[in-house]
């Protein structure tokens, strides 16, 4: 696609991309906004630098793209609808949640559609985000694979390695609220985006407990396989975290995980993160 309001540079051989040429902190002209999503479904995650958004600005832009994530378990920053603060060292260091390959609300009946990650201050050199892109990961798979996969349902579960964090985070009666609200969520292992029509893998190392009506050592088997697949560097796209950067994924076709290897230097990010309209199918 040719874009004309917006400046688009690929950043892997398979997906992600550098866009330039716009202010995150105000309104877009529908022109420039159209670019911007068509950009975003093409190259799955974009990364913007040298943006200074306030947290209403950084609602503003998310909220284009559909209804905002409002707060739930997570802490949010006071006076908003869903700014979540990720902050190192604090309550989240050493999260398995960040560090572990994920799907953003997998364990949701209906996962979030796509999240803006901002950064506030980053450790120098340290501290990156990893993507993996789920569709180039189904269409390398053998045909035989693909038709096998397409039939099974994965059981997505938030307290799956995730336990003792929830509980620290929670207590227990927190914790037992929480498992009454967010049960587990099955969804199929493959999905059809709604807006591409592309087919990508919906498994991931955090959430993904389980393949139904499967022994529990066949669905470990396939799964160690497919998470392994998954994440294999042709399929990664890494960013160098700035200040003021910002990336924004589809959380419908790729997954994500944080490299901790900025020991006990300060890390703040905000992320507004999206609603979706429908379960993956």
């Amino acid at each position: 696609m040719t874009y004309e309001h917006i400046s688009v540079r690929p950043a892997t051989g398979t997906f992600g991309a550098t866009v330039s040429g716009i202010d995150m902190s105000q309104p877009l002209e529908e022109a420039t906004l159209g670019e911007v999503r068509s950009a975003w479904l093409e190259y799955q995650v974009l990364f913007f630098r040298n943006q200074e958004m306030t947290p209403r600005q950084h609602e503003d832009f998310a909220a284009n793209f559909g209804e905002l994530t409002r707060a739930g378990f997570m802490p949010t920053l006071e006076g908003t609808t869903g700014v979540f603060v990720q902050e190192y060292p604090g309550l989240y260091s050493r999260d398995v949640t960040d560090i572990t390959w994920h799907c953003d609300a997998a364990f949701l009946p209906v996962p979030s559609r796509g999240s803006v990650l901002y950064a506030l201050d980053v450790p120098e050199g340290a501290g990156d985000t990893v993507w993996a892109n789920m569709y180039a990961a189904h269409d390398d798979l053998s045909d035989s694979m693909q038709s096998f996969l397409s039939g099974l349902t994965a059981v997505n579960d938030n307290a799956y390695r995730n336990l003792e964090t929830l509980l620290e985070r929670l207590g227990p009666e927190g914790f037992a609220q929480m498992r009454k609200m967010l049960p587990p969520s099955e969804h199929p292992v493959v999905r059809t985006h709604p807006e591409t029509g592309l087919k990508s893998l919906f498994v991931s190392e955090l959430m993904t407990s389980h393949i139904k009506d499967m022994k529990p050592e066949e669905s470990r088997m396939l799964l160690d396989f497919l998470f392994r697949h998954s994440t294999q560097p042709e399929f990664q796209c890494r960013f160098a975290w700035e200040k003021h950067s910002v990336a924004f994924w589809d959380n419908r076709c790729t997954i994500h995980k944080g490299v901790f290897d900025f020991g006990d230097r300060h890390r703040l990010m905000h992320r507004v993160s999206i609603d979706d309209d429908r379960p993956p199918a």
